[in-house]
């Protein structure tokens, strides 16, 4: 079984949600969000990408990053 730190799944996870994380810091630091859009998306990238680090796969975080992606794009 390989450990947390090797598996492919676990980083490709960690890269969603630092992704996430920057597009969620763009959009607060330009203006366009409010702080409940970004509590909103914080909110739904975090977990996703915890529980795809438990799960030891990417798609949790992916559904993540597209939620952030959505609400962005609610706001344009």
């Amino acid at each position: 079984m390989a450990s947390i730190i090797h598996n492919r799944n676990v980083w490709l996870a960690l890269l969603l949600g630092v992704l996430g994380g920057v597009r969620v810091w763009a959009m607060a630091s330009s203006g366009v969000a409010a702080f409940p859009h970004i509590l909103a998306a914080l909110t739904l990238l975090i977990p996703g990408v915890l529980f795809g680090v438990t799960l030891r796969r990417a798609w949790p975080a992916g559904i993540g990053l597209a939620a952030v992606v959505v609400i962005e794009l609610s706001l344009s």
